[in-house]
């Protein structure tokens, strides 16, 4: 929830450096020697949620993130000067119900993942573009994904997919799903700050 404590509290291994800067560079709209998507796999107590709770603080809070601990060394592994913010959502498998979705107090409810980054992303207006592909439980390609994200640096971050994928597999989520992530993926690396 402190950011700043966070990062005093974080100890910056070569790996989290490493992609922590690749990750700003692409914030930046920077594409030589960054990646788009990153993978992450390791055993449980590997560090991915850490990692992920990282590019969301540095994210999130943009130039602000410069004072705190660290992320000096990230700017100069970066070679960049700052940090932008940008346009968040992040997903959680273990705290999404498939049946259920996600509500809050006078919000639409969503159904799928693509619904809930949408609202994240950018609230009713972005909702809208794939309410109908959250609705019928169709996951979004071509043009319809593209309307719903946001312009300008997007990070968006999934943790614990598996668990949402066992979950929707029998209400035939699943194959729409990675659907989803093949199409997400696509147009993230045709774009310079996704």
């Amino acid at each position: 929830a402190d950011p700043a404590r966070f990062f005093e509290r974080t100890y910056l291994t070569n790996s989290l450096l490493e992609l922590s800067s690749q990750v700003v560079r692409r914030l930046n709209g920077i594409q030589l020697e960054t990646s788009a998507v990153f993978n992450m796999a390791t055993q449980f107590g590997g560090g991915k949620t850490h990692s992920l709770t990282t590019l969301f603080h540095l994210a999130q809070h943009g130039k602000a993130s410069k004072s705190w601990k660290g992320v000096e060394r990230i700017l100069n592994k970066a070679s960049v000067t700052s940090i932008p913010k940008a346009h968040t959502a992040v997903f959680v498998g273990t705290e999404f119900d498939a049946i259920t979705g996600r509500k809050g107090d006078g919000e639409p409810t969503r159904k799928t993942p693509w619904g809930e980054i949408a609202w994240q992303l950018g609230g009713a207006e972005a909702f809208a573009k794939v309410a109908q592909h959250d609705e019928q439980g169709v996951s979004p390609a071509g043009d319809v994904l593209r309307e719903m994200l946001p312009t300008g640096p997007t990070l968006i971050l999934m943790d614990e997919l598996l668990n949402y994928i066992s979950s929707g597999r029998k209400l035939g989520l699943r194959d729409q799903f990675f659907n989803f992530l093949q199409n997400l993926c696509e147009e993230a690396r045709g774009r310079n700050n996704l």
